[in-house]
């Protein structure tokens, strides 16, 4: 029996489960002068005043939509669209698939492939995954990396494959720094949403970054009023000079609120992202986890706070050392660990094939439990 403690106010954008038509338009619109009519003004014409074929003086659009369609042609051509593919059984024992949607963000090309960032949950548990740039072809996916903490993965696609789908040049997107932005400044979200195709809405930045917790996990993130729909999840949010400054992870879903939608932080994403891309030599424990609070211990009668195994991953380190799902880790390697990060980063501090002493709670007893670190397997979304 799974042990799932949940606390969560957020609700991670879900991708794939909507398929609805939705598109944005940017309209331009015009006046027209009689030519006949006595103009009082000596200004200079304006750089958005122009004449058509009949002389008539026109207004095209303001610098401000101008910017932003200059920044959305910049960034579109980088962004992906997602489409995950996930065998499952229902209730009368018939294989069914559901088909996901998603967004990603290609960061990285060199000789042979293209390689993509996304959130975790956009690829997590899917059979295939492919992607399409610049509304061409499917090409199908591997996946390259991911970490279910971060809510992070990079997959990659084969430039060939990319080419024969009718994508001869690869945009790579920009990153900014997230950390320079001020709240108030225009952020433009661009992604696949509802699976329908990239879509731009705009808004601005609502918060600089803060931690927040999603589905047990803290991420720190950026957040605004631009909004980010299903779909949307892996896509870009990107400043006032087309550069990437946040990945849209997820959204407040209350019939109470409005507008507010987190993204996770540039300057934490990239470090990461480099690091799923670079790092094939990671130790991994093989675990969902979330952080139980005292409060949350005290309410549902655990001995203490500390990080409950949510699901044991299947041929994972902690599946080879006896860990069970409901198992509270109180300690990795002599270090406490009494929240997510901290177990995320006693992990990252340790080497493959080293072996760790874990403390943890089973059934109110206390437990050493010595685990031989694997290697990282991310044989499948």
């Amino acid at each position: 029996m799974k042990h799932y403690i949940r606390n969560t106010v957020l609700t991670i954008i879900c991708c794939g489960v909507i398929g609805f038509s939705a598109g944005v338009a940017i309209p331009a619109v015009g006046y027209v002068i009689d030519k006949k009519q006595e103009i009082q003004t000596t200004e200079k014409k304006a750089d958005n005043i122009s004449t058509d074929t009949e002389g008539n003086v026109t207004a095209t659009m303001d610098e401000s939509s101008a910017n932003t369609v200059n920044i959305i042609k910049q960034v579109k051509p980088s962004i992906a669209c997602i489409t995950s593919l996930t065998q499952g059984t229902d209730f009368f024992n018939q294989i069914y698939q559901s088909e996901g949607a998603g967004s990603g963000i290609v960061f990285y090309k060199d000789s042979e492939y293209a390689y993509i960032a996304t959130n975790n949950h956009v690829i997590s548990g899917a059979n295939s995954v492919s992607i399409s740039l610049n509304e061409c072809d499917l090409v199908s996916a591997s996946l390259v990396g991911k970490d279910a903490n971060a809510d992070l993965a990079v997959i990659k696609v084969s430039l060939k494959d990319l080419k024969a789908a009718g994508v001869n040049n690869v945009t790579v997107a920009q990153f900014g720094d997230s950390d320079a932005m001020e709240v108030g400044e225009t952020v433009i979200a661009i992604g696949n949403a509802l699976g329908q195709g990239n879509t731009a809405t705009r808004g601005i930045l609502s918060s600089q970054t803060k931690d927040v917790n999603i589905q047990g996990r803290k991420l720190t993130v950026i957040q605004t009023d631009a909004a980010i729909n299903p779909g949307n999840s892996g896509g870009a949010l990107v400043n006032s000079k087309g550069q990437i400054i946040g990945i849209n992870t997820a959204k407040i879903s209350m019939s109470k609120v409005e507008g507010i939608g987190y993204s996770i932080a540039s300057n934490v994403a990239k470090p990461i992202i480099e690091q799923l891309m670079n790092n094939t030599d990671a130790p991994a424990l093989g675990v969902y986890i979330t952080s139980i609070s005292a409060d949350v211990a005290k309410q549902y009668g655990l001995p203490q706070a500390g990080v409950m195994i949510q699901e044991i991953i299947p041929g994972g380190s902690a599946e080879a050392a006896g860990l069970k799902e409901g198992d509270l880790i109180t300690s990795f390697n002599d270090q406490p660990t009494f929240t997510t990060d901290q177990l995320t980063t006693a992990v990252k501090a340790s080497k493959v094939n080293q072996n760790v002493s874990v403390k943890i709670i089973r059934s109110g007893k206390e437990m050493d439990v010595t685990v031989k670190m694997l290697k990282s397997t991310n044989t499948g979304f």
